[in-house]
């Protein structure tokens, strides 16, 4: 058996847990890039679906992400609930209009 290819093998499956783990977080600013502007179909495509949909203004919901993001300005903090506000388009369809990080 060749344990150096093993042991590279080992190292390779280590890291792509590791890297696995990290995939649902994202930058604050690259997260506002997913979703602002985008279809609610786009967004869930791209992040997933929300934790919480708020709809008492169906006009304008908004939903709430749990630990999906993190600030790289105060040592990659990770963000509690991050909110996306939609709104209508003039189509109809409703589209990523803000955010909101806590």
């Amino acid at each position: 058996m060749n344990w150096n290819r093993v042991s590279h093998c080992f190292a390779a499956l280590i890291a792509t847990l590791v890297l696995a783990g990290c995939n649902s977080d994202y930058p604050r600013g690259q997260f506002s890039g997913y979703v602002i502007g985008k279809t609610e179909e786009q967004i869930v495509a791209q992040v997933g679906k929300p934790v919480e949909v708020d709809n008492s203004n169906p006009n304008s919901p908004i939903w709430v992400y749990k630990k999906k993001t993190f600030n790289v300005d105060d040592r990659n903090t990770v963000d509690d609930r991050t909110l996306v506000y939609l709104k209508k388009a003039p189509d109809g369809k409703l589209i990523g209009d803000d955010t909101m990080f806590m």
